[in-house]
């Protein structure tokens, strides 16, 4: 699969899942609060692939 293609789809995916989160837990915070748990999963996205590329070398 290609970067970009995957780049798009764990963007995707880590902010749906974020303010899914968001509005389940903490429905009176904003958007806001939405968005950056889903930059925040994004980034634990690519530290876990990166991590797991480490160690199988």
């Amino acid at each position: 699969m290609e970067r970009v293609t995957l780049f798009i789809i764990r963007v995707i995916l880590s902010f749906a899942c974020g303010t899914l989160l968001m509005r389940l837990f903490y429905p009176d915070k904003g958007m806001i609060f939405s968005a950056g748990l889903g930059l925040l999963l994004l980034c634990l996205a690519y530290l876990s692939a990166y991590w797991r590329h480490r160690r199988s070398k």
